[in-house]
């Protein structure tokens, strides 16, 4: 069940003192897999999570399937609702909506629920629409890593997971940079032939095989029922 190299991140996000911005980033979907990983370990504590998703990547049936893994290998026995009905799902599907959820509604959702963890699926994705004004977007991604770090003040620890992607505009190829700059901890996953390499920001490589990192191939499109 362990992913290869997932241990020490989870750990690392989970240690005291609460409140971190921490970035998983890569050329590969196994960012968006790895984070849900490190979501069902918290979830199977019965920690709450708020989850934003830019770009359709959340699978309920992983986190499902992760309870059943939990169940057969353990004694402990572990049902998919006991895991989803803790984890809130929210969608954005443009840059502004992207904005509104992340500076408006999480911060107010996060302290009705008591939760202290926030996951960001894709925050960029929907930023790179050429058809959204380029000081726009400039000055929304300011506004949510301000917002971001207003959460770390209040004890609020975030995990973004987002694609790498190569742009024609030069200008919003440096968005992800800006956002990496603003982060606790950052790690670049870069998938080859022969297994997975973690890159943590400070350069340091950590080398896993592919099986380990990818337990599971099962991918559903559209997972989630909780938006």
């Amino acid at each position: 069940m362990v992913i290869g190299g997932s241990t020490s991140l989870i750990r690392q996000f989970e240690a005291a003192p609460p409140g971190k911005l921490f970035c998983l980033h890569g050329g590969t979907p196994l960012v968006f897999r790895l984070s849900l990983y490190a979501a069902s370990h918290a979830l199977l504590r019965g920690v709450p999570i708020a989850l934003v998703d830019g770009t359709n990547r959340f699978d309920a049936y992983y986190i499902a399937e992760f309870a059943r893994k939990v169940t057969s290998q353990t004694r402990k026995r572990v049902t998919p609702e006991q895991l989803l009905r803790q984890i809130f799902v929210a969608r954005a599907f443009t840059c502004y909506q992207m904005e509104a959820t992340i500076t408006e509604q999480l911060p107010a959702f996060l302290k009705q629920k008591g939760a202290t963890v926030a996951i960001i699926f894709g925050l960029l994705d929907t930023f790179y629409d050429e058809q959204a004004p380029l000081f726009e977007v400039k000055a929304g991604v300011q506004r949510i890593i301000a917002a971001l770090h207003r959460l770390k003040a209040e004890n609020i620890s975030v995990l973004l997971a987002s694609m790498d992607v190569k742009l024609e505009s030069k200008e919003r190829n440096m968005l992800l940079p800006r956002v990496l700059a603003a982060m606790d901890h950052s790690v670049q996953l870069i998938e080859e032939v022969d297994g997975v390499r973690l890159v943590p920001y400070n350069n340091f490589i950590i080398r896993h095989s592919r099986f380990d990192i990818q337990y599971s191939q099962r991918t559903l499109s559209g997972g989630g029922h909780h938006g």
